[in-house]
């Protein structure tokens, strides 16, 4: 046998599982039935977190770039911060982040006040959720922006985000008052979650 027989036999027997995967795929399952893959609500088109007019507690222009190198989990907040609200703050955002355990360092919590918080928040930030970066966004700008992802009866404030190390936020989940709708939830952005991380090399 040839060096030249050999090499194509060996090239033979690596191409053939993949040409079964797709011979198998194309010709037995229904792609257009197949569940979609991501659990939370996609956002289409994207929105930039440069549209929303973010400053930091300065008052200086919080930039894409500022909040570039990893991927953040983002709570929009009203000013008021109910149970859900509490909910999402903490088991949704701070500890679903440690759950996703050495990859943890690569997720940012963020929140953004699209009015003051009030004493309420304030206590919950400083005493049970410590640690997260605040930023406040123009509630017109956020709005007009980020609010043509929801039904006009729908605010987009008091959501969790995902946003991207480039700054776009691309898919939305809703906080919950009952335990058990929370733990859905947590369940539907970890695997989220950690899917974009498996197939990011960013952050």
């Amino acid at each position: 046998m040839t060096a030249r027989t050999k090499n194509m036999m060996m090239m033979a027997l690596i191409v053939a599982p993949f040409a079964l995967t797709f011979a198998f795929v194309h010709l037995f399952v229904d792609l257009d039935k197949l569940d979609r893959v991501n659990k939370g609500s996609l956002i289409i088109p994207h929105v930039a977190i440069e549209s929303l007019q973010p400053t930091n507690s300065n008052g200086d222009a919080v930039t894409a770039d500022s909040l570039a190198g990893k991927w953040t989990l983002l709570y929009i907040a009203a000013g008021e911060c109910d149970t859900a609200c509490k909910n999402g703050l903490y088991y949704l955002i701070q500890q679903l982040r440690l759950g996703l355990g050495s990859d943890a360092p690569r997720v940012r919590r963020v929140i953004a006040h699209s009015a003051p918080p009030q004493p309420s928040l304030r206590d919950f930030l400083d005493n049970q959720v410590a640690g997260m970066i605040e930023i406040s966004v123009d509630a017109e700008a956020l709005r007009s922006n980020l609010g043509a992802a929801f039904p006009e009866s729908t605010n987009p404030e008091n959501h969790i985000y995902l946003m991207a190390p480039d700054g776009q936020i691309f898919m939305w989940y809703p906080s919950h008052e009952d335990m058990e709708q929370v733990l859905l939830e947590a369940d539907k952005l970890l695997y989220d979650l950690k899917r974009t991380l498996k197939g990011s090399l960013i952050g």
